[in-house]
C-alpha cells in the first residue's frame, strides 16, 4: 500500500480551456488545476521509495481511497471532529484532479483504478487542509 499526503487546500479538476492556434484548437488545464496537480505530483514522488519507476505498472488493477480535508469555516465554531463538506467542489472533480496527478507518477494510467472511494470533510478546528491518498492493488 502506498499512502501519500498532499498538503494544502484540495482543488477540483477545472473545466478544460480552449485556445485557437492558427487553424487548430487546443485544450489546456486551467492554471489553478495545473498548479495543484504539479504540487500533488511532487508530494507523490516524495512518498515513493524508488521514484525512478512506477510502483504500479500498466495492467495492475488498483483500489484508491481519497480523503480531502478542507479548511473549516469560522462560522462552524470549535466543535471537535471533522464535519461533512456538502458544498463545492464536487467530490468527483477532486478525485479527477488526484487521479490525473497520479498518472505517470504512481500508475501508468488512471484507467487502472477499478475501486475509488472519495470523502470530503472540513478539518478539525485549526487543522491544516490536505488530501490523503491510499493506493493498493485491488
Amino acid at each position: 500500500m502506498t499512502v501519500v499526503t498532499i498538503p494544502g487546500e484540495p482543488v477540483a479538476q477545472g473545466r478544460p480551456r480552449f485556445a485557437r492556434r492558427g487553424a487548430f484548437v487546443s485544450t489546456y488545464d486551467p492554471p489553478k488545476s495545473r498548479s495543484w496537480k504539479s504540487e500533488a505530483r511532487t508530494a507523490m514522488m516524495d512518498a515513493l521509495e524508488c521514484p525512478s519507476r512506477l510502483p504500479y505498472p500498466q495492467g495492475v488493477a488498483l483500489s484508491v481511497s481519497v480523503l480531502a480535508v478542507f479548511t473549516r469555516p469560522k462560522s462552524s465554531g470549535k466543535k471537535p471532529g471533522r464535519l461533512l463538506k456538502v458544498t463545492r467542489p464536487d467530490a468527483e472533480n477532486v478525485a479527477k484532479a488526484v487521479l490525473d496527478a497520479g498518472t505517470g507518477t504512481l500508475w501508468h494510467d488512471d484507467s487502472q483504478v477499478v475501486d475509488l472511494q472519495i470523502s470530503k470533510r472540513h478539518g478539525e478546528p485549526d487543522e491544516a487542509p490536505f488530501v490523503r491518498l491510499e493506493v493498493s492493488i485491488a
